[in-house]
């Protein structure tokens, strides 16, 4: 699974790996300081499960451009446009449903630019590691 995602892009498994550590703090920092946990916690959640998202659909969109030779502003046009309308109906759902916090989703979301900021020093950690074994 790990090197159908590396075909795709070689970033992601780092960026995927900061998220998990990202949710997991998150959720305690969540689990220990604020009141609402419940509704903090699935906003922050589904945050992250976006980010998630996003992360996947720009490789897919970027790998078409480059490899597929589709028109390049269209195509990432019309990505971002889909990721706005996922974007909406994932604020649109917690609102409705009342099952999660939009603030904790909007950071929630900022894990994808934690996670690429971040994802050149995970791949340095892992390529240490692996030459450790």
């Amino acid at each position: 699974m790990i090197s159908k995602i590396k075909e795709l892009n070689s970033s992601i498994p780092g960026m995927l790996f900061i998220d998990a550590v990202y949710l997991l703090i998150g959720e305690v920092i969540i689990l220990v300081f604020v009141p609402d946990k419940l509704n903090c916690a699935i906003g922050f959640a589904a945050g992250i499960l976006y980010s998630v998202f996003c992360t996947f659909h720009m490789s897919l969109r970027i790998r078409k451009v480059v490899y597929g030779g589709a028109n390049t502003s269209v195509t990432l046009v019309i990505g971002y446009f889909i990721r706005l309308i996922v974007m909406f109906a994932l604020f649109a759902m917690l609102y409705f449903t009342g099952t999660g916090s939009l603030l904790c989703a909007v950071i929630g979301m900022f894990s994808m630019k934690v996670a690429a900021y971040l994802q050149p020093i995970a791949d340095k950690l892992f390529n240490i590691l692996k030459k450790g074994r």
